[in-house]
């Protein structure tokens, strides 16, 4: 298991010091992420306070959050779909191939019998 990284950020003048297994470019990728929404939220012309902008961030990203595992849950179903057409697509082909087999017994035994006959 990784170890936890201590990692110092700042979003929109406020310091926060983040532990996490992540790498330090990437949590303050995330930062970089979270105050570029607060701040333009910030700069929209509506009288916006600090935490009025936090939580419009937070229930955005709620809200993208949200809609992403419904359209994993949807691609796994998919998935899920195409495996099992994919399976019975398989066990098809493997009966044919069986049947046509037998068939080529069939017709090889038919030959060599019009062959004792003629």
């Amino acid at each position: 298991m990784a170890g936890q990284n201590k990692i110092r950020v700042e979003i929109c003048g406020s310091r926060y010091v983040v532990s996490s297994t992540e790498s330090p470019e990437y949590v303050k990728r995330l930062v970089n992420s979270i105050e570029s929404k607060v701040q333009s939220i910030m700069d929209s012309g509506q009288n916006v306070t600090l935490n009025d902008a936090y939580f419009l961030a937070l229930l955005g990203y709620a809200d993208m959050y949200e809609k992403s595992e419904l359209n994993a849950d949807h691609i796994r179903s998919q998935l899920t779909e195409y495996l099992e057409d994919s399976t019975k697509a398989k066990l098809e082909v493997d009966e044919y191939r069986r049947e046509n087999e037998k068939l080529k017994r069939e017709i090889a035994i038919l030959r060599q019998n019009l062959g004792r006959d003629h």
